[in-house]
């Protein structure tokens, strides 16, 4: 497959520009090692940890492995190295010049935690996820951080609600953009036996990968939706204690990510768990047994499902551009309830999520009200769905396509 550009690449050499090291966090078989090799000149070394040699290296001598071993490097695998990261601090303080380590690994947040003790000041990291619905059309490099508004910069295809479901159902990875059917069985079994055998044993020792497979289900089952613990962890056989410490492990080998409720409003009575979301929307059509984009249009699930794709996009709008913004859903004890506020640049976003072609007032009715409830709220209002043509629901609220963002 020819190389499709990564929206994050000039993000990355700008901040070699300024860095000694440069990270690039994330799930397994998201492109990391691919848009780094792809990036790296001649004169930087590619050294990968998966190579038991390298890796039997550096964890006894780390910073002889280092020596033998000079910038600029790329080294990948190195969550599975965490010795070098003392290591590396004491290579880049004896050097002026920056961009001299690149860095990649599949397990952000233990990652982050090393990290942030070793190299503190002298690391810029990076998370990168599945192919962007830019990306995947090779436009990566068009692609902007997503706030609603009504002047739609987008020239992607608009997809009509079959082949937008078709697109949800396949997923986003970067092995599957041509991947037949049974190539995509096998992906995901083959991603999911790697997950378990390597993220899951090297973060908890688990061995019982049954059990943690039949948990990975009953969470996608509740995708898009309030965490209960005690429900899962009821329907899955083991503590609650269990169901939380899995959740971690989840979260940072970065096969899910977690939306946090909006809790600032004063005189409401707003909940206060998160809403569980996976990293792909092809793996949780996988680990549902759902077959292909016609049935994930039937499924009590597919508005849920529909609802991951969208702030799935949004967010890597964001990531892969370099830029932070705060992410926060909304629910009180009235019902109203927004699915998504962007807080950036000081004010906050809200975007509602419809998987229907024609939204109307009705859909925005929550929209109407958040002037009422959020302080600093921005201009515009939208609701992502599935119209072919974007239009205003009111002075302040567009409705356009998931392909304009």
């Amino acid at each position: 497959m020819n190389y499709l550009p990564r929206t994050i690449q000039p993000v990355i050499e700008e901040a070699s520009k300024f860095f000694k090291i440069v990270m690039v966090s994330g799930m397994r078989q998201v492109g990391k090692s691919t848009l780094l090799k792809q990036l790296s000149s001649d004169k930087r070394t590619i050294i990968s940890f998966d190579d038991i040699n390298n890796l039997e290296s550096a964890k006894n001598a780390p910073l002889q492995f280092l020596q033998l071993n000079p910038p600029p490097c790329f080294f990948n695998q190195v969550q599975r190295v965490p010795e070098i990261f003392k290591a590396l601090k004491i290579s880049v303080d004896s050097r002026s010049e920056k961009g001299l380590y690149w860095l990649s690994g599949s397990q952000k947040l233990s990652l982050m935690s090393q990290v942030s003790d070793a190299l503190p000041g002298r690391l810029m990291n990076f998370e990168l996820w599945p192919f962007s619905i830019y990306e995947i059309a090779g436009k990566g490099l068009e692609q902007k951080p997503y706030l609603p508004s009504f002047s739609l910069s987008s020239n992607l295809p608009i997809l009509d609600p079959a082949d937008t479901w078709n697109a949800v159902f396949q997923g986003f990875w970067p092995e599957l953009k041509k991947a037949t059917e049974t190539e995509r069985s096998c992906f995901f079994r083959s991603l999911v036996d790697l997950y378990l055998s390597r993220d899951v044993r090297s973060l908890s020792g688990i061995e019982k990968f049954d059990e943690f497979e039949k948990f990975l289900i009953t969470i996608a089952r509740r995708v898009g939706q309030e965490l209960r613990l005690q429900e899962i962890a009821k329907e899955v056989g083991v503590s609650q204690p269990t169901v939380k410490r899995w959740l971690s492990i989840a979260e940072a080998s970065g096969i899910i990510h977690l939306l946090r409720p909006y809790a600032h409003n004063v005189g409401k009575q707003l909940v206060k768990s998160p809403k569980l979301y996976f990293t792909d929307t092809g793996l949780v059509c996988h680990l549902l047994n759902l077959q292909n984009g016609k049935v994930l249009s039937n499924s009590y699930l597919a508005g849920n499902i529909f609802e991951n794709f969208i702030v799935n996009e949004i967010k890597k709008s964001w990531a892969h551009n370099g830029k932070e913004a705060n992410f926060y859903f909304y629910r009180d004890n009235t019902g109203m309830e927004i699915d998504l506020i962007i807080h950036a640049h000081g004010k906050y976003s809200c975007v509602e999520i419809k998987s229907k072609t024609s939204p109307d007032t009705h859909d925005a009715k929550w929209l109407n009200k958040a002037e009422d409830l959020l302080p600093d709220l921005a201009e515009n209002a939208s609701i992502v769905c599935m119209t072919e043509k974007a239009f205003p629901i009111s002075p302040s609220i567009v409705a356009h396509s998931i392909w304009q963002i």
